[in-house]
């Protein structure tokens, strides 16, 4: 009798398969982290107005909420098509900025980035978890904030020297098309099958099952454990259906929570910076830079050790401690600056459970319109905080911002010990939650 195939063993299949998806995701951090530094150095030249600043700052978040039309499209197409084209079209559009001065073309290509983003983010999370093991799955995903975390440094240490060498923000902005042509070249070169859970949920079943033998060997194949669910069509207003509708709500608030602080905090860096009371501007970015690479790192050893509702009401709590800290220490450099390094350790930890957890909250036939609708509400959630951050800034000074900030968060520890699901493998979880695995 043949065994599922999510019953074998990590091989060099999946490696190369997760080899694909992580240069996606270094590729999408550096091109969200490098739009601050460009449109900083563009405000001059461009005339931009603290509205434009923050609209271009969000540009690529705002097409991020595309997740929600992704999702959807790869549950009825499937995931390999759109992950293979993806990160070839994402290069074509960075290096389009070059070409243009319109701060109004500029704005169109970076929601278009930001759809680009959206595939990498829904379909890469999707399909991971759908061809891995289920131990093996969340822990690779939770890695996956290790890649987007370097991406998005690297950006940030790419921004500094450009942006003190006075580089025009043209080439800030195509600078994107390194890491992502390398991303889709890999995939071109490697190929991304196609998920054979998906297939066995669209009734080509024996196409899932000769794909399998060919990756795994024969002795494995798909076991489909609700036939009924074979061939159903997916509807959005199904998320929001009583199955689903409790996970659903859930997982875009902590996501949109997440990111209102972690974007607009991190896009808009220097304008934070230097309105602070930390000293040096150079020494303060880097120090923030070292303590987001560690809590990338802290984050992924802590994410399978301890249950899913603990690692996120403990993240935004203390986040949201640390900002409080920093508004009353205002007048002291070093509460500040401490206070601004646990910041940026606490919420680089937090974001690592983005990956692992919104796959866990659906089946597989609704995976991706339910990873999608969630990574839209955080979109929301992001491109709000970038967009607003030097309006707040210009309005109610950098400490009013950062209250702001600290009561989002707030909010989000708040919503998350009341209502987030237990989807820990090995934790056990309460009826009210058991409907909610991942059963992929």
């Amino acid at each position: 009798m043949n065994m599922n195939y999510k019953e074998a063993p990590f091989t060099k299949f999946h490696l190369k398969l997760y080899v694909c998806t992580i240069l996606g995701q270094i590729a999408c951090g550096y091109a969200l982290g490098i739009a601050g530094t460009a449109v900083t150095q563009a405000q001059d030249k461009l005339g931009l107005s603290t509205f434009w600043v923050g609209l271009l700052g969000a540009g690529t978040l705002i097409g991020l909420a595309g997740s929600l039309v992704v999702g959807n499209v790869a549950d009825k197409i499937g995931r390999s098509k759109l992950l293979m084209l993806d990160m070839a079209l994402f290069s074509i559009l960075s290096i389009l900025q070059l070409f243009t001065s319109s701060v109004e073309i500029l704005m169109i290509l970076r929601i278009c980035i930001g759809l680009c983003i959206a595939v990498d983010y829904t379909v890469g999370t999707t399909i991971i978890s759908e061809w891995f093991p289920p131990k093996e799955g969340p822990i690779y995903l939770s890695r996956f904030i290790i890649f987007w975390t370097f991406g998005y440094v690297a950006s940030f240490f790419a921004g500094l020297i450009m942006g003190n060498l006075s580089t025009d923000y043209h080439i800030i902005f195509v600078t994107s098309v390194i890491p992502g042509a390398l991303a889709a070249i890999s995939r071109i070169v490697i190929g991304v099958p196609e998920s054979p859970t998906w297939l066995a949920t669209v009734g080509r079943l024996d196409e899932a099952n000769k794909m399998i033998a060919k990756k795994l060997g024969d002795e494995y194949c798909v076991v489909v454990e609700e036939k009924n669910e074979l061939n159903e069509k997916v509807s959005v207003m199904e998320l929001f259906s009583s199955k689903y509708r409790k996970n659903t709500l859930v997982g875009g608030a902590f996501y949109a929570c997440q990111v209102f602080p972690y974007f607009g905090v991190g896009i808009f860096l220097p304008i934070l910076i230097g309105k602070l009371n930390m000293g040096d501007a150079n020494t303060s970015s880097i120090l923030y830079d070292i303590f987001c690479m560690s809590g990338a790192f802290i984050g992924t050893y802590l994410c399978n050790r301890i249950s899913r509702r603990r690692f996120l009401v403990s993240t935004f709590y203390i986040s949201a401690i640390a900002l409080g800290v920093m508004i009353v220490g205002r007048n002291v450099p070093i509460i500040t600056v401490v206070s601004f390094c646990v910041y940026a350790l606490a919420m680089s930890i937090a974001v690592v459970m983005e990956n692992p957890y919104p796959p866990e909250l659906f089946d597989t036939r609704v995976r991706g319109t339910g990873v999608g609708i969630v990574i839209a509400f955080s979109r929301i959630g992001a491109a709000a905080g970038t967009f607003l951050l030097p309006i707040l800034v210009e309005s109610i000074g950098v400490y009013g911002t950062l209250g702001v900030c600290f009561a989002i968060l707030l909010i989000g520890g708040v919503i998350c010990q009341l209502f987030a699901p237990e989807t820990s493998l090995k934790y056990s979880p309460s009826e009210d939650t058991n409907e909610s695995l991942a059963i992929g």
